[in-house]
């Protein structure tokens, strides 16, 4: 599959393109295993919930999402709360959780790409209400980060190779939605992947 890449030869879709893209669209659920993500499952206490989605080659879903204009084609509501991707938010960490909709919208912040590992970094050093097991140095811990950045898109950091963005609020019933709740949203250009990890705790 070819990159998300900007088509400039192509115009602004219209409202009839948008809505036929989201009957076409396919992506695909990735279940690959990282140290990183074990290591926030294993030490943050709380419950983690990570996942990819591969999505297929699709002329007007590169266009909004090559330019970071996710948000006018209302993609937190018809992918995060789509069936398939609440349904992988089951049975995680052995939990009997089931994922809804709830009356939050999803709600999330555009990040620059080079905070990525550091914001990771820090949610493995903190952990949730109790704190992280996890004591080794900063550095350390940073370096797994960038490690894991480096597996999801190679450290290609600048706009053209990935985005972020960040929600601090749940957006479906498997979040506890009491103190802590973290989603964090990584597009991957090369690989046409969305990688979710998304983070809930209480005291």
């Amino acid at each position: 599959m070819k990159p998300i890449t900007v088509n400039w030869t192509i115009n602004l879709p219209n409202e009839s393109q948008i809505q036929k893209m989201w009957q076409e669209l396919v992506f695909d659920v990735i279940d690959e295993e990282f140290e990183f993500i074990n290591l926030v499952k294993d030490n943050v206490g709380g419950d983690v919930y990570f996942k990819g989605f591969k999505f297929h080659e699709n002329e007007i879903f590169d266009w909004f999402c090559s330019r970071g204009r996710l948000d006018e084609i209302d993609f937190y509501n018809n992918f995060l709360l789509s069936d398939k991707v609440l349904k992988t938010f089951n049975n995680e960490n052995n939990s009997e959780k089931r994922a809804f909709k709830i009356d939050k919208e999803p709600n999330f912040d555009t990040k620059d790409g080079f905070v990525i590992d550091g914001e990771l970094a820090a949610l493995l050093f903190h952990g949730g209400a109790y704190g992280s097991q996890y004591k080794k140095e900063p550095k350390q811990i940073k370096e797994k980060a960038r490690l894991f950045c480096s597996q999801l898109f190679y450290e290609k950091y600048s706009y053209d190779y990935v985005r972020y963005y960040t929600s601090s609020t749940a957006w479906n019933t498997w979040f506890i939605d009491f103190i802590i709740d973290y989603t964090y949203l990584i597009v991957c250009m090369e690989t046409r992947t969305i990688w979710i990890l998304a983070y809930t705790d209480t005291d």
